[in-house]
């Protein structure tokens, strides 16, 4: 029988890197408390597969010994107090009819509550959270405005995270001496993201398989785009988004021969990349939306492995390649950012 305590840190129902982002806030916090991670991505995950499995292990391994049928016993005592062994496989039963960040389905449909927003600081390369108003006011309200000293108080066996919190109330928790203490976002991202999430086999075979066949032995920047659902929350996307080809075309200009990744969920993005671009352009077979279409994590997919494959392989293969330019209130381009240590000077985010 598991012994100890232990933080299981549930799906956020949100997208891939919205979705590691709150797990690698709450494995900080699981660290600060001395408790075992557990993490059980189920049924309310975007990534959800048919049988009812562990959606998180469909594509990273688990990052304890320990997995939650071993913390599912009558005997544990659960917080908050709403779980117990025998709910705690299912939604949060607070959260019947909850969207993200606690807003009820209807109203996040209405206000565009989709995302959280980043802001650069006075280092490009360091992400601090600016969420707009009416993702502010929704996740102040999902997390009860509790103070960041609240998450540390549990006294229970297990404790359950299934809302998002951003790392930024909970990097002043970090205590000197700790490993992690005194780094900025994006270094603390990159530390955690080194030390627990680490893909399956088969995943990084998924993702060296088209590496090796399109892109090995050539340099290459990487432009993240974002379209589709993205104009609801940053309102001047179609403006951001034209200052991509000035920064591009100096980076190419500087690098004779460097060929150009695109990530994009934009088909009208693509088309008009292939045309610019030609020859230069790499980019993955994946699913595309119009511009004023629905995200890409929010489709029905026959498989909802295959879209956390397609979004995986994307954003491993961007941090295979020599530059960056993304878009700076994005999860996936600060993920980016985040997967490895880049050279000074080779990471542009624009906002």
């Amino acid at each position: 029988m598991a012994k100890g305590k232990f933080m299981l840190i549930r799906e956020i129902g949100m997208g891939l890197w919205n979705e590691i982002h709150h797990v690698l806030t709450q494995l900080i916090i699981a660290e600060i408390m001395h408790r075992i991670p557990v993490i059980y991505w189920g049924k309310g995950s975007l990534y959800a597969p048919a049988d009812g499995s562990n959606a998180f292990e469909q594509f990273f391994l688990p990052v304890s010994g320990i997995g939650v049928r071993d913390i599912q016993k009558d005997s544990f005592t659960f917080s908050p107090g709403c779980w117990n062994a025998s709910n705690l496989l299912s939604s949060n039963p607070k959260k019947a009819g909850m969207g993200a960040f606690g807003v009820p389905l209807a109203d996040a449909e209405i206000s565009g509550v989709v995302d959280t927003d980043f802001m650069p600081t006075d280092s490009g390369n360091r992400l601090l959270s600016k969420s707009n108003n009416a993702v502010t006011s929704r996740q102040n309200e999902a997390d009860g405005g509790q103070e960041p000293d609240c998450l540390l108080e549990c006294d229970a066996e297990v404790c359950v995270r299934d809302t998002y919190f951003d790392v930024e109330k909970v990097i002043p928790l970090i205590p000197k001496g700790h490993p992690l203490c005194g780094l900025s976002r994006r270094d603390l991202f990159c530390r955690l993201i080194r030390k627990y999430i680490r893909l399956r086999e088969d995943v990084q075979s998924f993702v060296d398989e088209f590496y090796n066949s399109n892109m090995r032995g050539a340099t290459f920047l990487a432009a993240h785009v974002r379209s589709s659902d993205k104009a609801a929350e940053v309102r001047h996307l179609h403006e951001l988004n034209s200052r991509y080809r000035v920064e591009i075309e100096k980076i190419l200009k500087a690098n004779p021969g460097m060929r150009l990744f695109l990530m994009t969920d934009g088909l009208e993005i693509l088309e008009e990349y292939k045309k610019r671009y030609g020859n230069l352009l790499v980019h993955t077979d994946c699913r595309r939306v119009h511009k004023d279409g629905q995200g890409v994590h929010y489709l029905d997919y026959p498989d909802n492995r295959l879209k956390g494959l397609e979004i995986i392989r994307d954003t491993w293969l961007a941090s295979r390649c020599d530059f960056f330019v993304g878009n700076g209130y994005s999860h996936v381009s600060a993920a980016v950012c985040e997967l490895k240590d880049w050279e000074e000077g080779s990471i542009k985010l624009l906002y």
